[in-house]
C-alpha cells in the first residue's frame, strides 16, 4: 500500500511524521536516492516500509497494516 503523508514544505507536517516515525520505534535500514527523490528503507516492528521524499510530497509505502498504523499515529496528534 502506498500514502502520501504530506508536503515536504509544511514543516509541522515533517515534523509531526517524524515524531510519529520515532514513537513507532522505527530504525533505518537505509538510505538512497534516485532522480531528485530521497528513498529510505525503515523498519517498523520487523516490517520493512519504504519512504520516498521529493520536493512535492512524501510518502510511504509496504504493508497495508503498516502503512495504516503509520497513518493513524500520525493523524493521532492534530496539527498545531
Amino acid at each position: 500500500m502506498r500514502a502520501d503523508i504530506c508536503d515536504p514544505s509544511d514543516k509541522t507536517a515533517v515534523v509531526r511524521f517524524r515524531e510519529s516515525l520515532k514513537r513507532l520505534g522505527t530504525t533505518l535500514e537505509n538510505k538512497d536516492w534516485a532522480l531528485g527523490t530521497d528513498i529510505y528503507d525503515i523498519i517498523i516492528g520487523g516490517n520493512n516500509l519504504r519512504v520516498w521524499s521529493d520536493e512535492w510530497s512524501i510518502d510511504v509505502e509496504g504493508p497495508e497494516p503498516v502503512v495504516r498504523q503509520v497513518l493513524e499515529e500520525f493523524n493521532r496528534v492534530p496539527p498545531s
